[in-house]
């Protein structure tokens, strides 16, 4: 009597099998570039007729290619079998729409299968913008893009990103900077867009988007710093976003490092972020952070333009954000030990005129017989939340690169 529910167990068990492998193929080609059939079932470790099947079916569902090469003398010196060729992913076989939701600020970014940027746009949105109103943006543009025929039926799902604190649930506890509090924005989303959506913390996908599209770059352990309005923070381990007990690790802006300074947006004093955000680089060269969001936006370049017409307001501005900026790095790097600090966010010209000092202050400033991180930018410029946010909803439906699972379990 319990063989039936032993076949329907084992169907599942062949079911799963396919579907892991078939993710693994995926991210193979994402990550290597093309390759044989022979050569990724070597890498996955199953017989040829498995790949097969495997291959013929992503074919089938548009996700992969196949180019065959003609026949040629060399073939001779290759396992007999099918023609050689190389599989390759098919980039337009699927799409993923990623938002950043910001002050004033709504930015859109569409990735391809390859996690290649295809598309991105903003538009302006109110500063006091509800949660609904939000929501129902996304769902205009994303209205938008799927009636056109490049992405009809191909844009599988949406990743948002939000300028505050969010539960790995998609909850957003607080969100000062837009007056959001206790909101539970993926239940919204997903009543209003009738795809797998996910939310996320924008410094989290901005950091997630920096290693994502750089698989060459080493992940063992990644800091990133987004700096803005605030400093956003986040830390990838073994490919993984550091969440905490309650998915909302990664507040580094909020590390202490003195007693003084202007109040922080978490009401504490000497925090990271009111040293080195764009309120304190205004008070450093106007006195004042009561600018207009115009003047702002032009702060990172005046600054460094200052700078070099030898400024001496403008050098000490400098002066200033490099030395906290340093210290806070310095503590990181002194906690987890990372192989990459990437810094991202609107201060881009100011990071590329200081970045030179702040590579020089770490490396005499961490503690003796820590290895030296490598500190670089990130190269996805203001559309990195977006992109990022692009990048986990690509994470979540065609990749297991970060899943660890056993040959066995994998064979079908």
């Amino acid at each position: 009597m319990f063989a039936q529910p032993q076949r329907n167990l084992k169907m599942v068990d062949q079911t799963l099998a396919r579907f892991l492998n078939e993710l693994r193929i995926l991210t193979m080609l994402r990550t290597q570039g093309p390759a044989s059939r022979a050569d990724i079932a070597r890498h996955l470790g199953v017989t040829p007729a498995t790949i097969t099947r495997l291959i013929n079916g992503l074919v089938e569902r548009d996700l992969v290619r196949e180019a065959r090469k003609p026949y040629s003398v060399t073939d001779k010196l290759r396992e007999p079998g099918r023609p050689g060729g190389q599989v390759f992913l098919n980039a337009e076989g699927a799409f993923f729409l990623g938002v950043e939701i910001g002050v004033g600020v709504m930015r859109f970014a569409v990735i391809d299968l390859l996690a290649g940027v295809v598309d991105s746009q903003e538009i302006s949105i109110p500063r006091d913008t509800s949660p609904t109103l939000a929501v129902n943006a996304i769902s205009e543009h994303l209205s938008s893009l799927t009636i056109q025929q490049r992405y009809r039926d191909k844009i599988h799902s949406v990743g948002v990103t939000v300028p505050g604190i969010v539960t790995s649930e998609g909850y957003v506890v607080n969100l000062p900077i837009l007056g959001w509090k206790s909101v539970d924005l993926l239940a919204e989303l997903s009543r209003a867009v009738r795809l797998p959506c996910s939310v996320e913390n924008n410094a989290n996908a901005a950091a997630f988007g920096a290693v994502y599209t750089q698989p060459s770059l080493p992940s063992v352990c990644t800091i990133f710093l987004k700096l803005g309005t605030g400093c956003g923070g986040a830390a990838i381990v073994n490919g993984r976003l550091l969440r905490g007990a309650g998915g909302t690790a990664g507040e580094f802006g909020h590390i202490r490092l003195s007693d003084e300074g202007a109040l922080c947006s978490c009401g504490q004093k000497g925090c990271l972020e009111s040293w080195v955000n764009l309120g304190s680089l205004a008070r450093s060269l106007h006195g004042t952070d009561q600018l207009t969001e115009s003047q702002f936006a032009a702060l990172p370049a005046d600054v460094v333009a200052g700078a070099e017409q030898k400024d001496p307001v403008a050098i000490k501005a400098l002066d200033d954000f490099t030395r906290w900026l340093t210290l806070g790095i310095v503590s990181l790097i002194n906690m987890f030990n990372p192989s990459t600090v990437i810094l991202g966010g609107v201060m881009r010209p100011v990071l590329e005129f200081t970045l030179e000092r702040i590579r020089t202050g770490v490396q005499s400033g961490i503690i003796p017989g820590i290895p030296v991180p490598e500190v670089r930018l990130s190269e996805l410029g203001k559309f990195e939340c977006a992109i990022g946010a692009a990048t986990i909803a690509h994470h979540h439906g065609f990749d297991i690169s970060r899943v660890e699972i056993s040959e066995q379990e994998l064979q079908p």
